[in-house]
């Protein structure tokens, strides 16, 4: 606010009423005095008549124009006339510097006021002003807005404040509009020598700096010519990188994804069942296994509703497995209706035949469409992977067995010590729960994790606190029901025929071979040589449903003849079966080995980085061969006498123990092919599903299935009719 200028002439009231330094205190006084010393006046009308106002000398004047710089700072305080409003501003402005432009302006309303009420020009105003505010005459407002509009680059000050050349400089920068401070900018010039020491710096293994630091100084070009930067240069650089920048190298494209940017999925706009998404977890804790008792992990799929997060179905199985998704969708089926869109990772227990083969995979007979992440993305999979730590690993946490991470290594030896000793013992520990007692705890967590109040779901109020929270999977699932959704349910009739997986197989002469079992029905006589779809029940191998191409039932064929056992044999049990032969297979590869260590038979040796490397061992008739994709080598039997030469056809055939041997040996001898190997590739690759299981695995070892071999066993085939 600007006040009125100061005045020349002054009446003996005004006088006394400033109670100068030098003058009466009164008016009567003040006349006489001006009367003695000749003071110049003039007459004015007023009340009562004229009355003298007095020229003062100019001690006089000084004394009043101190004394109103003095009233005037003692009261300056900031108004929001006085203060500009600097958000946003032009230009890339941090706060402090925002603070020091108004801080600056306040400054400069004060000094502009000293200015106008005592006639100083701009150097003795500013001089006046702090000299003032040193002698504590000064409003605390004012001598806080001094020392914010300090720059603090220039020399140090010892009391805090701006010096008086600093506060004309203000007043001129305020007429150009750059009363804002500038800012020292870092040097973000990239060296020279940047380059050659992040090469040492940006790898895998994460060095330190010193340790990088010590690498690029050995071997830097330029170090004889002193241009070689010290580490506090190199970690002075290494502060301005960006954060990515920085990793790259030291982090793979899995790793740095955690500390990039992502998108958040929104599903305000999904209604229950609309979208679900399944995923497998190792549970952390060992339980007891339901046919020896001995501690095991248990493999838990789950299932989850997009739109409410709510656990639609679940399932729990001896290990990652098709069996245990197809068991997982259909309680989600049941429970939550058929959804339209099933998202899910690559892992083989969603890419399998079973679940997503067109026509006869359980996605397909649903119309669900199912969606795959990309590999290695488990951000994109954001909701279930949560899931697995709200639900699963809070509750392995509770028990005593607990395997993960962060478990105290000491208790962890200790538990598993007991554990085993107790089995050993008595065959069962009291450490690990049953089978079916752990059943019961999953679904107490299940139904707890649902009535939870969930923190990504729309908010509502508790009907019994009245407060504001979040709605839980249940609650939003029910919402979401009464809004509107519209839920595509399943009979019990329906999920009956549903829920059997089922295959392709050709009916020859009324038979059909399924997973080496023969089933018969009279009903199958005029679709001879045709491929049906049989539904089959997995844990029952008593009968089949048959189905034909278009889905239409046929009839039930029933168990008739096994060439490998008398009884049925189920696909469980099939699936034990070889279980059971890989892991007896890798006990004896170990017992093996340790044998050869006891015994010395086998030297040791070193195997060198080289494409795929080939030892002999003259001793044992042994050749050891590493392929270039094997991880560990592979050992082959190979006469003595020709390990110097090309080996020749095989004079016999082993015994296989398992089928996949027999496949691997047979495509590594394809000239030995005969009409029964054309049988069992009809049976192994074509009918049976043993081939797609380990399809990947024989992809590895160059074995793959493919148009030639197809045509030699076409070949073999037409023989075998000719014959």
């Amino acid at each position: 606010m600007t006040q009125a200028a100061l005045k020349t002439h002054y009446s003996a009231a005004e006088l006394a009423g400033m109670h100068l330094p030098g003058l009466p205190a009164t008016s009567f006084n003040i006349n006489a005095k001006a009367s003695r010393d000749g003071w110049p006046f003039n007459e004015v009308k007023g009340r009562g008549g004229l009355r003298r106002e007095y020229a003062p000398p100019a001690e006089v004047l000084a004394a009043i124009r101190n004394k109103t710089a003095q009233r005037l700072v003692a009261l300056a305080t900031p108004t929001s006339s006085d203060l500009t409003v600097i958000a946003p501003l032009p230009g890339n402005y941090t706060p402090e510097q925002i603070l020091k432009g108004d801080a600056r302006k306040g400054v400069n309303a004060a000094v502009e006021q000293v200015m106008q009420r005592t006639g100083y020009p701009l150097k003795k105003a500013v001089r006046t002003l702090l000299t003032l505010v040193r002698q504590g005459e000064a409003s605390p407002q004012l001598v806080a807005m001094l020392k914010l509009a300090r720059d603090g680059r220039g020399l140090a000050s010892l009391d805090g404040l701006p010096s008086e050349r600093s506060l004309v400089r203000f007043v001129e920068y305020q007429k150009t509009g750059q009363l804002v401070p500038k800012q020292r900018e870092k040097n973000m010039s990239v060296p020279t020598w940047a380059k050659a020491f992040l090469g040492f710096y940006q790898q895998p293994q994460k060095p330190t700096v010193a340790h990088a630091y010590q690498q690029f100084a050995d071997a830097y070009e330029e170090k004889a010519q002193g241009a070689l930067p010290s580490v506090h240069q190199v970690r002075r650089f290494l502060l301005k990188m960006g954060e990515v920048s920085l990793q790259s190298g030291r982090m793979g494209s899995r790793e740095i994804k955690n500390i990039k940017g992502f998108v958040r999925r929104d599903t305000g706009h999904m209604w229950p069942g609309d979208a679900y998404t399944a995923d497998g977890h190792c549970f952390d804790a060992e339980i007891a296994h339901p046919r020896h008792g001995r501690p095991f992990r248990p493999e838990i799929t789950c299932v989850l509703d997009i739109a409410t997060r709510r656990v639609v179905g679940w399932s729990i199985d001896l290990a990652e497995s098709g069996l245990a998704v197809l068991d997982a969708l259909r309680s989600a089926v049941e429970n939550g209706g058929i959804c339209s869109t099933l998202y899910v990772d690559n892992g083989s227990g969603y890419c399998n035949a079973m679940i997503s083969a067109p026509g006869v995979g359980l996605t397909a007979r649903l119309g669900i469409v199912m969606e795959h992440s990309i590999a290695y993305n488990s951000q994109a999979r954001g909701i279930i992977e949560r899931s697995h730590q709200s639900i699963w690993v809070k509750a392995a946490k509770e028990l005593p067995s607990y395997m993960g991470v962060d478990m105290d290594r000491q208790a962890k030896q200790v538990v598993h010590k007991i554990t085993r000793k107790d089995i050993k013992e008595s065959g069962k520990s009291k450490l690990l729960m049953s089978f079916p007692e752990f059943v019961r705890f999953c679904n107490t967590k299940v139904d707890a994790y649902n009535a939870t109040p969930h923190s990504s779901l729309e908010k509502m109020v508790d009907a019994s606190t009245g407060r504001k929270r979040s709605m839980s999977p249940n609650e939003a699932w029910a919402h979401g029901v009464a809004e509107g959704a519209q839920l595509v349910m399943v009979t019990p009739e329906q999920a009956q025929h549903l829920f059997r997986p089922q295959k392709e197989c050709k009916v020859l002469r009324c038979e059909i071979n399924l997973f080496s079992n023969r089933y018969y029905a009279k009903e199958l006589e005029e679709h001879h040589g045709a491929v049906v779809r049989v539904g089959y029940n997995v844990s029952n191998a008593s009968k089949i449903w048959v189905h034909d191409s278009e889905g239409r039932f046929i009839c039930e064929a029933g168990f008739e003849a096994n060439k490998k056992a008398y009884f049925a044999e189920t696909k469980l049990e099939q699936n034990a079966r070889v279980r059971a032969q890989g892991r007896e297979k890798l006990l004896l590869v170990k017992l093996d080995e340790v044998q050869a260590e006891l015994e010395g038979s086998i030297a040791p040796f070193t195997l060198e980085n080289n494409p795929s490397p080939t030892l002999t061992l003259p001793l044992t008739g042994l050749e050891l061969v590493e392929a270039d994709y094997a991880p560990r080598p592979a050992l082959k039997l190979v006469a003595a006498e020709m390990a110097e030469q090309t080996p020749a056809e095989p004079a016999g055939r082993p015994l296989f123990e398992v089928e996949s041997e027999q496949y691997e040996w047979l495509m590594e001898h394809q000239d030995t092919w005969t009409e029964n190997d054309a049988r069992f590739f009809q049976r192994y690759v074509v009918e049976d599903d043993g081939y797609s299981l380990l399809a990947e695995r024989f992809d590895l070892l160059g074995l793959a299935w493919g148009a030639a071999e197809q045509a030699a066993l076409n070949n073999l085939m037409a023989k075998q009719k000719q014959g």
